[in-house]
């Protein structure tokens, strides 16, 4: 770390005007609360709408449902703190090292906390993560830790000791945790594309399997997968992820990358591009077995946008309702079994269970939907 660096740190720990954004919305109400996630995107008005990542626009909005709430809104970024003296706050909400301080230095004048949890317990990730890592490296001798999720800087004290924890997830990643004041939320997507499918195109699809992920190749499963796919010979495996920032799981499988017919690696897409909604045109399922997720984002966007049958395990928390096909353990066996129950499937029924899908989706996983859910929930703890 160079000395302009250091200086520049120690600046802004004793200067809180330079990294709080104060009364981000200009208000006069009576109360104050501090919002503590992507603070950037109160910047500037050019930033508010930007739909460049889920957490910058989710950070807006429940921005203004603060505001909407009849609160002041000071912003600060997740990953700073400043040692000040919290209690002229009413509350404060979202996650990282603001939370982590309030609680650490907890009196009778310190506010509350809500933290906004976006996925399992660390105290439950951490651990699997890592022996999926472990799993890895013993059948096949190579070493790969950054295709795990593992959580280095964890600040425990928010999601043990808040007051209440907004959870963006469901049934399943609200069970990692040992607190009972939880209010789960579904994952907001950004949907682009409707499936438009023809008779042919159905047909064809019916053999044709989608993974959609970000870093975290292992942890997402992806290795399981592909060895999966190895197997099923008669099923098309697409693959939508960046895996350059993964560079030794890359090299491990890019050569069956360039040999397999029925292996396909894309990189990443856009998932507004018109690349995006082809690859959609021609699958019927998305295939996640993921170690730890909360109402996996990434799953639901292959399932709103096309209508994709999800095969996934229990730990992505993606609830189903009269669709999909569990993936009943994190081995390559698993998955094969599965994809194999999505072959007894009719042409009809993947029809069905699409149009179930979009419908269900299309109303529960909107950033409308989010705004109007987060709205309620907060309200009653409030």
């Amino acid at each position: 770390m160079n000395k302009l660096f250091k200086f520049f740190l120690r600046l802004n720990k004793k200067n809180g005007k330079t990294i709080v954004l104060k009364n981000v919305f200009k208000t006069k109400y009576n109360k104050k609360i501090l919002l503590s996630y992507v603070r950037h995107v109160f910047d500037h008005d050019s930033y508010k709408n930007s739909k460049s990542h889920t957490n910058h626009y989710t950070t807006y909005i429940i921005g203004e449902i603060l505001n909407e709430l009849g609160y002041n809104v000071d912003a600060i970024n997740h990953d700073v703190c400043i040692d000040n003296d919290f209690s002229n706050y009413d509350l404060v909400i979202g996650l990282g090292a603001t939370l982590e301080h309030v609680l650490k230095n907890r009196n009778s004048k310190s506010p509350k906390v809500i933290w906004f949890g976006t996925g399992c317990n660390p105290f439950f990730s951490n651990p699997i993560t890592l022996k999926r890592i472990s799993d890895f490296y013993a059948k096949n001798n190579v070493l790969i830790p950054e295709s795990s999720r593992f959580i280095k800087q964890d600040d425990p004290l928010q999601h043990e000791l808040a007051d209440w924890i907004i959870l963006h997830g469901k049934s399943f990643s609200k069970s990692t945790y040992r607190s009972n004041n939880i209010s789960t939320i579904n994952a907001p997507v950004f949907i682009y594309h409707t499936n438009n499918k023809t008779e042919n195109d159905w047909q064809l699809s019916k053999q044709n399997f989608l993974w959609f992920g970000g870093g975290g190749a292992i942890h997402k499963g992806l290795d399981l997968v592909i060895d999966a796919f190895m197997e099923l010979e008669d099923c098309n495996l697409h693959i939508c992820g960046n895996l350059n920032n993964e560079k030794l799981f890359l090299d491990y499988y890019k050569p069956i990358f360039n040999t397999r017919n029925n292996i396909f690696y894309h990189g990443f897409v856009d998932v507004e591009s018109k690349n995006f909604s082809e690859i959609l045109n021609k699958c019927s399922f998305v295939v996640f077995p993921s170690c730890s997720e909360g109402n996996c984002p990434s799953v639901i966007t292959c399932m709103a946008n096309g209508g994709l049958i999800p095969v996934v395990t229990r730990n992505t928390d993606v609830d189903l309702n009269d669709y999909g096909i569990i993936i009943e353990d994190l081995t390559k066996d698993a998955v094969v079994r599965a994809v194999n129950k999505s072959k007894v499937l009719s042409l009809d029924e993947i029809k069905i269970q699409s149009g179930k899908i979009i419908q269900h989706t299309n109303e529960v996983n909107t950033f409308e939907y989010f705004k109007k859910d987060f709205k309620e929930q907060l309200k009653q703890i409030l």
